[in-house]
């Protein structure tokens, strides 16, 4: 049964993160699947072992956090918008349990980061094939990648997670490697994976995650210099000289490979200038926070408050803070930084205590261990987590949270050799925490799974809307409504599958020549976006959809408080300022139109405000006014 726990939980992580790191919910729910299965089958009787009593405090800090995300995310305004964050937490508590209660044997660990690795390594082939020949390859066809350019990004989409990924298993390997008592071959093997490893950090060419990898590596030396305290003063020395002589290698390789790509030359100068893009990120989020400042304003609202508080400088969609903690204290408030502050004091003082009386118990001949190993490993990348957060959301990605939630894991019970069948338990609660994770797997399986098919259909109407966005000549598959409206009949209230329906009746509606047809295509339009908007009333995309349609139908006075709502809620969108001039062309006023299409120049949308500025010349000549817009006047054209 350990076993079969151990291959559910590592099929649970790399399937996860085969599928995109599972930016979608649809490609989270097969792992969820697979930790609900493993989470139902912990009660198995043979697994009954006794859980050491230090881990209880970390145990119920986790619960406490998980639970309180999982709480708030409830009682979010927006419950499809709170999805992501509620099913993540429910997993991920799952997989730390797992972890901290039933995978406690250091051969296991073991197998488990050594499945990771191998999982890491498979990243890093495909993160090779887009550094090297600059396409923006991706193992499976319909995950399309966005394009970063030359930039390694390995199964997930966005180089900067792939970083933080890497950066973990490198120092969980590199401590295994150096600290466990494995085979020589098989730690020969752990630092090629490494090798590979750090290779493809400097792929990915993020800058957050060379500095966390730097701090991560600073605290496994700090770590190991303490432990290379128990040795003779001739061994330190030896070990030292070895270490030194390690380094130097390694540097010399870096900076061979940096001399040799512009690439991650550039991106490395960077490392240390301040990004004014995410301070001003940062700033929005500051001004979310005020609006609730006890428990925030609800899971995934930054997507909206983004967008209501962004400055003009941003000219991208800003979905994240692009710093864990400040979209933690914006969305869940001063209640939700207390939670996380008690789940890494009390995970990062365990995991020193294990530490430091680990190397009390040793003497220094018996200095290498695996447990330890794995106690410095994962203390390394916890830190290194940590701080990238800082730069970053990578615990928003589901697939990086798991990795995080083995690494706390192994943190919170330190595992003192193989578990023993039928030891009697601990009394209280650890008994308590036992229970609780059948109880979360039942939970998974009841609230999450059962989103799966209207997840799927929504996943494959979105991938079908973004190919045709993409590509100008194609046509829109008329079988979207069709499958739209099989996901509704699992899910009704998914904003997504009424907003693919609005969609797709939208472009058969341009691509229609008879009028009568045009209008009743518009029409069932209008009925998808509006139940879109009725059930994510904050989502700038869905009014904007639907004042579109409006304008389409000649419904003007219906429109008009429509796109001025769409305003409120993005005032310094580039593309709403566009949506918005293309209103006003269409009601003939076209003064406010030109005044629109200036603003979403001012706001980034050059090609938008380009065309508009265009066109509305063009309307003005055509009635033969004298108002047109002159070359070199303020209103013309660039």
């Amino acid at each position: 049964m350990t076993y079969f726990l151990l291959l559910l939980s590592f099929l649970a992580v790399a399937v996860t993160q085969a599928l995109a790191g599972g930016r979608q919910i649809a490609l989270c729910l097969p792992g969820y699947a697979l930790l609900a299965l493993a989470a139902v089958l912990s009660w198995w009787p043979a697994r009954r072992a006794r859980i050491p009593h230090a881990a209880t405090e970390c145990l119920l800090a986790a619960v406490v956090f998980a639970s309180y995300i999982a709480i708030r995310a409830l009682f979010s305004p927006e419950e499809y918008l709170a999805r992501r964050d509620l099913f993540t937490a429910l997993s991920g508590l799952a997989l730390y349990l797992l972890v901290a209660l039933n995978l406690t044997s250091s051969r296991v660990r073991l197998l488990l980061v050594g499945g990771i690795l191998a999982l890491a390594l498979a990243d890093c082939a495909i993160g090779a094939v887009q550094f090297f020949k600059g396409l923006n390859f991706m193992p499976f066809p319909f995950l399309p990648r966005p394009d970063y350019g030359p930039r390694a990004s390995g199964f997930y989409g966005y180089p900067n997670h792939f970083a933080g990924f890497l950066e973990m298993v490198f120092l969980m390997g590199l401590s295994v490697a150096v600290w466990s008592r494995c085979r020589a071959w098989i730690k020969l093997l752990v630092g090629y994976i490494c090798g590979m490893c750090l290779l493809g950090m400097l792929a990915t060419g993020s800058r957050g995650g060379y500095i966390s990898i730097t701090i991560g590596l600073l605290v496994f030396v700090l770590l190991s210099l303490v432990l290379i305290g128990k040795l003779g003063s001739g061994r330190v020395l030896g070990l030292l000289l070895a270490g030194i002589v390690l380094v130097g290698v390694v540097g010399w390789g870096v900076r061979q490979v940096v001399s040799k790509s512009w690439l991650i030359q550039s991106r490395a100068g960077e490392t240390l200038t301040v990004d004014v893009t995410r301070m001003h990120l940062w700033q929005a989020a500051g001004k979310q926070f005020r609006l609730n400042p006890v428990v925030g304003t609800g899971s995934g609202t930054y997507l909206y408050y983004g967008r209501q508080f962004r400055s003009p400088a941003i000219h991208t969609d800003p979905v994240h803070v692009h710093n864990d903690y400040l979209e933690l204290l914006a969305e869940y408030g001063i209640l939700g930084i207390v939670a996380a502050a008690m789940f890494l004091e009390t995970h990062l003082r365990q995991g020193w205590n294990s530490f430091t009386r680990r190397i009390s118990q040793r003497t220094s001949q018996e200095l290498n261990s695996n447990s330890l190993a794995l106690t410095i490993g994962a203390l390394s990348a916890a830190v290194s987590c940590l701080v990238h957060s800082l730069l970053d959301f990578n615990l928003h990605i589901p697939a990086n949270v798991l990795v995080a939630a083995v690494i706390f894991g192994l943190l919170a019970s330190p595992g003192e050799g193989p578990e023993v069948a039928g030891s009697e338990e601990d009394p209280g609660w650890p008994a308590f925490l036992r229970l609780l994770l059948p109880v979360l797997g039942i939970l998974i399986a009841i609230r999450v799974l059962p989103t799966a098919p209207a997840e799927y259909y929504a996943e494959q109407t979105r991938t079908i809307l973004s190919d045709w966005h993409r590509s100008v000549s194609a046509k829109p598959d008329i079988e979207i409504e069709a499958l739209a409206r099989r996901g509704l009949e699992w899910d009704p209230r998914n904003p997504e599958l009424h907003f693919a329906i609005g969609e797709a009746n939208s472009a058969q509606g341009d691509l229609a020549t008879d009028p009568a047809l045009q209008e009743a295509f518009d029409k069932r339009a209008l009925e998808g976006y509006r139940e879109a908007v009725a059930l994510a009333p904050g989502d700038v995309r869905f009014i904007l959809a639907l004042g579109r349609t409006l304008d389409n139908l000649r419904r003007f006075s219906d429109s008009d408080p429509i796109f001025a709502r769409a305003l409120v809620l993005d005032p310094n969108g580039g593309s709403t300022h566009a949506s918005m001039g293309i209103h006003w062309i269409e009601e003939g006023k076209f003064t406010e139109a030109a005044a629109e299409y200036h603003l979403a120049e001012k706001f980034g949308a050059w090609q938008a405000a380009k065309a508009g500025l265009s066109r509305v010349e063009k309307e003005l000549k055509a009635k033969g006014g004298g108002a047109q817009l002159q070359p070199g006047s303020p209103d013309h054209p660039k």
